[in-house]
């Protein structure tokens, strides 16, 4: 019987950790400016989620980019509204969701893909938009740069033909926490949540 309640207690032990690990954020500010993760296997029909909180109404919460030629994903707050502005070769677009997203509390965000559809949805208000142009992959999943949250590293700045859209080193810098990035970092490969890319001194809160 001892035996069993050991077992019973070693699971709801596992169960615990990984319910507590799922809800575990990392924190942005000046000492922890931005985070890097692997690329974004876009795709035709990829999606990407996560979870934010902030009490600043302006901040780059996502960039990634073909290595520089056009395409690229820049997810910023604006005014307390998100912003997805993406070009895949026919032409920016923008599509902008939601307001007040500064209020301290958590938003759910998705964007995804469908041929030439691009949608964004925040706490499950949604927006579409359709590209231009005959082609709609993401660039080329082995020449397209990483996933990055919160900033772009500061190594750019000397490198900006590096980056399919140069302005973004000078996007101000999202300050809060995010949680729960899941994409696909793999062709042919189901989403799954991300890690860090490389490991630094981050802070981490729920």
């Amino acid at each position: 019987m001892s035996g069993q309640v050991r077992t019973m207690r070693y699971i709801l032990f596992c169960l615990l950790s990984l319910s507590l690990n799922r809800n575990l954020a990392f924190v942005l500010d000046k000492q922890n400016p931005y985070s890097q993760f692997r690329k974004w296997n876009a795709g035709l029909n990829g999606t990407l989620e996560l979870e934010f909180k902030t009490d600043q109404p302006n901040g780059l919460l996502l960039y990634t980019d073909d290595g520089g030629t056009y395409d690229f994903f820049e997810l910023k707050l604006v005014n307390g509204a998100l912003r997805l502005r993406y070009n895949l070769g026919g032409g920016a677009q923008i599509i902008t969701v939601g307001n007040n997203l500064n209020d301290g509390h958590w938003h759910k965000v998705q964007v995804g893909r469908r041929d030439e559809h691009t949608s964004l949805s925040v706490d499950g208000s949604t927006q579409s938009k359709a590209s231009r142009g005959k082609e709609f992959d993401f660039g080329k999943f082995n020449t397209n740069s990483d996933v990055f949250i919160g900033g772009i590293p500061s190594s750019y700045n000397s490198k900006l033909t590096t980056l399919a859209l140069p302005s973004v080193i000078f996007e101000p810098k999202f300050r809060g926490s995010v949680r729960n990035l899941v994409y696909s970092d793999l062709p042919g490969q189901p989403p799954r949540r991300q890690e860090l890319r490389h490991s630094r001194d981050l802070k981490y809160g729920v």
